[in-house]
C-alpha cells in the first residue's frame, strides 16, 4: 500500500517451546515483506533455544530437539535480529502480546536492548477493532479472506499470511481508519520500554517489558527489589539516560 511507502514492512512471526516467554525461548523466527525501496525481504531462521523443545510443542510447529541441533542461539543471532527490525513496520498476529514478549525476554537473557521497531501492528487487535465476524484466529481469518494458509504455524508462512491479511483488512475496513494508514502507524507506535504512550502516568514511570510489564517502577521496588535494582544495573535493557532518569526520580 502506498501509504507505508518509505518504510521497511514485514510480516513477523516465532515458533517457541512454549507459552511462557519467562521460561520459554525462541526456536524459529521469520520476516516476510519488503525493505524501504521496495526489495522483497524473507528472512527465516531456526534457532537453538538451549533447551529441551517438549513433544507437546514439536506437535503444533513441527521442530524437533535434532531440527535445531548446531544452530546458533539467539544471542548469537540478536543483533542481526535488532538490524531488520529497529525502523521497521512489524506485523503480526497476536505479535504484542506473544511474539513480542518472547522477543523482549530474550534479549534481556542476552543482556541487550530490546530492538525498536517504528511501530508495531497487531492484525488480532485490528480484527476486534474492526468486530469482524467469526473466530479471530489467524488460521479462520485467512480463510474467510481468501489467503492461503498452507504449513500454519511454521513461521515463515505465518508471517506471510498475516502481511496479507493486514492489506486485506485494511482495504475492507478503509472506512474506519481512512485512506491515509498514518493515524494506524502513530497510535499502534510502541513505547521504548520506559513509560506509557504518554511518558508517565501520575508521575509514576512505567516499565512496558519483562515479568512487570505495565507496573509503574516503584511498585517494582516494593515488590522485588532485586528486580528493580537490575533495572537500574548496565545489564538492563533500559539505556544510561532512562537509567538515571529512573534514579534522580526515585533514588535521589
Amino acid at each position: 500500500m502506498e501509504s507505508f511507502s518509505g518504510f521497511r514492512v514485514l510480516g513477523f512471526d516465532t515458533e517457541t517451546t512454549g507459552l511462557d516467554p519467562r521460561k520459554d525461548r525462541i526456536v524459529q523466527y521469520a520476516f516476510v515483506g519488503v525493505d524501504e525501496d521496495g526489495r522483497k525481504i524473507v528472512i527465516d531462521s531456526l534457532v537453538d533455544p538451549c533447551m529441551t523443545i517438549p513433544p507437546s510443542s514439536t506437535s503444533v510447529h513441527g521442530i524437533s530437539n535434532n531440527d535445531v541441533e548446531g544452530c546458533q542461539p539467539f544471542k548469537e543471532q540478536a543483533r542481526v535480529i535488532s538490524e531488520i527490525i529497529d525502523g521497521a513496520v512489524i506485523v503480526g498476529h497476536n505479535v504484542k502480546r506473544f511474539d513480542w514478549k518472547f522477543v523482549e525476554m530474550e534479549y534481556i537473557r542476552c543482556g541487550l536492548q530490546p530492538p525498536s521497531p517504528h511501530t508495531i501492528i497487531d492484525t488480532l487487535e485490528l480484527a476486534r477493532k474492526f468486530r469482524i465476524p467469526g473466530r479471530h484466529k489467524l488460521g479462520s481469518l485467512c480463510k474467510k479472506y481468501g489467503i492461503i494458509l498452507d504449513r500454519a504455524h511454521s513461521a515463515d508462512a505465518d508471517a506471510a499470511a498475516t502481511l496479507v491479511l493486514l492489506w486485506k483488512m485494511l482495504d475492507e475496513y478503509s472506512d474506519l481508519i481512512g485512506d491515509d494508514v498514518a493515524s494506524l502507524l502513530q497510535s499502534n507506535k510502541r513505547s521504548d520500554g520506559f513509560g506509557s504512550d504518554n511518558g508517565d502516568i501520575e508521575g509514576d514511570v512505567i516499565i512496558s517489558f519483562g515479568k512487570y510489564s505495565g507496573l509503574a517502577f516503584p511498585k517494582i521496588m516494593s515488590l522485588d527489589p532485586k528486580y528493580s535494582d537490575w533495572l537500574l544495573s548496565k545489564s538492563s535493557p533500559l539505556t544510561e539516560e532512562h537509567r538515571l532518569r529512573l534514579k534522580t526520580l526515585f533514588l535521589d
